[in-house]
């Protein structure tokens, strides 16, 4: 297993890791982040803690995956995110259909989703430790009705509630009739949440090895607890740090890989509900390469200078197809013989040289292939890099009282 971090043109020196003030910084948060006494921390041992606790994961989706065609999962922001990044990764032909609703307020879109199911055999899987996401509940009440009417008695069958263990419309309405349900862990935010059942289950639905996964992120729990100055968590949380004191306040991951592009949607909602407070952090979004290269690339390449990129590249990719028999006046007949992967990192390799030659401060993070180990390991590596950088800027990278004004104010709307 290989995963690397380097600065290609960070603005930043090699050294400043190596500053005192910066490593004492950094062990005071990482201590704390382990020490398994902060409030919202519970993901940070969580691997190493539950890596055998799987049975009850794997059992429910071995029965949803050999009775079932699809499992509709109903959950917003931490709550589907990191299953959705999961499973565009590493999707296998052995797992079942799995699709997410309950991301938006639109009706025809929840609609749409179960009738391209009506003759399929459904499972539902609804997330929500509170049990008051709006989103999400509407949803609900739209799949039960589905479930009651296409299974009758036996919807119940058909229905997997994750929530709080304890409290709850959804506790209660699990204890009342008899839902199989997974807990959201205790003292977890849900965008921390996907190296547990919140996103193991989809995983594991959709034919992704979830001991693998969190063997990758037991992997990363054991090596970024490191106070050294070569922790690589530390290093990118730092970076960040200083370039956004520097003037850059914005920040794009970017991937030549599509199979990554939804695990940048992931990033961006951890970053941005994570730092974005207090009038600080980071503006985050993410990029697909080459395809945004024809839009957004221009940008980056001589757009504001208030940006920076990290790039997520991967070192070998499977399956890779030849250019043959190109047609002699073809503008393409120069890569003749060449792989399309040839192709994409050429053209990975030119992206970062010319946006570096346009001064854009450019990391890269390098996973070595795109598999449940590595994917576990980036998931952990991400979440401690996004806690230990909301701890430099001085705030609480685990709370969102923004999210909640918004809520307030649509509720007030609908009661007048």
């Amino acid at each position: 297993m290989k995963f690397e971090l380097n600065l290609k043109n960070s603005l930043i020196n090699e050294k400043v890791f190596e500053k005192k003030k910066h490593l004492k910084r950094f062990e005071a948060i990482n201590t704390s982040l382990h020490s398994g006494k902060e409030e919202w921390t519970a993901w940070v041992d969580y691997p190493s803690k539950n890596i055998k606790k799987l049975d009850q994961i794997k059992t429910i989706a071995k029965d949803i995956t050999k009775n079932g065609d699809v499992l509709v999962v109903l959950g917003i922001g931490g709550s589907y995110l990191g299953a959705f990044a999961g499973l565009t990764a590493l999707k296998k032909d052995k797992g079942i259909d799995v699709v997410f609703a309950g991301i938006n307020f639109s009706n025809e879109e929840i609609e749409t989703v179960f009738n391209n199911y009506k003759n399929k055999n459904v499972y539902v899987n609804v997330i929500s430790k509170s049990g008051t996401t709006t989103e999400t509940m509407i949803a609900f009440e739209y799949a039960l009705a589905f479930l009651k009417k296409k299974y009758g008695k036996e919807y119940k069958k058909h229905l997997i509630i994750t929530t709080d263990k304890e409290k709850g419309y959804l506790r209660d309405f699990v204890n009342k009739n008899a839902i199989t349900s997974l807990e959201v862990p205790d003292n977890m935010g849900g965008r921390y949440s996907v190296l547990s059942g919140v996103g193991l289950l989809p995983l594991a639905c959709g034919g992704v090895d979830i001991d693998a996964l969190m063997k990758g992120a037991l992997t990363a729990e054991k090596e970024l607890a490191s106070l050294s100055a070569s922790n690589p968590a530390y290093r990118y949380a730092l970076t960040r740090y200083l370039l956004n004191k520097k003037g850059k306040s914005v920040e794009v991951l970017a991937s030549f890989y599509a199979r990554l592009s939804k695990i940048g949607a992931w990033w961006t909602q951890l970053f941005a509900e994570s730092e974005g407070k207090q009038g600080k952090g980071l503006f985050v979004s993410s990029l697909n390469y080459s395809t945004d290269l024809h839009s957004v690339g221009q940008y980056v390449q001589q757009g504001t200078p208030l940006l920076f990129e990290t790039f997520l590249s991967v070192n070998n990719i499977a399956g890779d197809r030849k250019i043959s028999k190109v047609e002699a006046t073809s503008p393409i007949k120069y890569l003749e013989g060449k792989t399309v992967e040839q192709v994409n990192l050429a053209a990975e390799k030119g992206t970062m040289d010319a946006h570096i030659s346009a001064k854009v401060p450019v990391l890269q993070i390098t996973i070595d292939k795109v598999d449940e180990m590595h994917i576990g390991y980036l998931f952990y590596f991400f979440e401690l890099s996004c806690a230990i950088s909301g701890k430099l800027l001085g705030i609480n990278p685990f709370d969102q009282p923004g999210v909640e004004d918004y809520k307030r104010n649509m509720k007030n709307n609908l009661k007048n």
